[in-house]
């Protein structure tokens, strides 16, 4: 199962992308890499994993994932 995004993890995953060289922001090479990771592990899409690396819409995609836990949850509770 997947992670549940925070707010800090997302911003770190921006921190680490801003360490990395801009290449006009293309995802190749390491940033990539990070966008795979972070997609793997917080079960995001492309957009929204390349959107946080470039720190886009980060707290949007914090309430949506918030959003989405409460929802399988409540699925669960229901089954």
């Amino acid at each position: 199962m997947a992670e549940v995004l925070i707010k800090k993890i997302a911003n770190e995953y921006r921190d680490r992308a801003r360490l990395l060289p801009p290449n006009g922001l293309q995802d190749i090479g390491d940033r990539r890499k990070l966008r795979i990771e972070l997609q793997a592990r917080y079960n995001l899409t492309e957009l929204e994993a390349v959107n946080i690396i470039n720190g886009y819409h980060i707290g949007d995609y914090v309430v949506l994932a918030e959003r989405r836990e409460r929802e399988r949850k409540k699925r669960e509770q229901e089954e």
